[in-house]
């Protein structure tokens, strides 16, 4: 499922922190001054990744522990196929490194963590315990089709 944004940045939070982000009321503007991807602490240790830059529609594919995020394309339509043919040959830059205890919730930074599920829409990724690079990309295989990517590599 993808998530949307309503202007703002994507965040992905672990699901055990969720009571301690805190939208607009604190965290997000915070979460604003991001770039293109960053990583910021949390309270009690835990870390969130905001996708900066520009509020796109944004995915996760879990078997390929990337996350999509729609620049332009004409059609929904093989869309899983088009990112996975471009990863292989991505340019990759490398990014920041997020630890993580397990599952992860990606959804829109201006609301609380207590609102995901009611007020705002989620989804979550499913990543293991540990250390993860965040990499990033961009996959356009022609003129009028763009994706930003984002892969988590998992550091010993």
């Amino acid at each position: 499922m993808a998530v949307e944004t309503e202007g703002g940045p994507c965040i992905v939070v672990p699901q055990s922190a969720l009571p301690h982000w805190s939208g607009t009321e604190g965290d997000y503007d915070q979460a604003c001054e991001v770039d293109l991807v960053g990583v910021l602490a949390l309270p009690d240790g835990a870390e969130a990744l905001v996708l900066g830059d520009e509020p796109l529609s944004t995915a996760y594919l879990p078997e390929d522990r990337v996350l999509v995020r729609w620049c332009y394309a004409e059609s929904v339509e093989g869309v899983t196929d088009i990112i996975r043919a471009g990863l292989p040959t991505a340019e990759w830059e490398e990014g920041p490194v997020l630890s993580t205890t397990g599952e992860l919730v990606m959804f829109d930074a201006a609301y609380f963590g207590t609102e995901v599920g009611t007020l705002t829409a989620s989804t979550t990724l499913e990543l293991g315990a540990g250390r993860y690079r965040v990499d990033s990309a961009s996959v356009e295989p022609d003129r009028r089709t763009s994706f930003r990517v984002h892969r988590f590599v998992e550091l010993a």
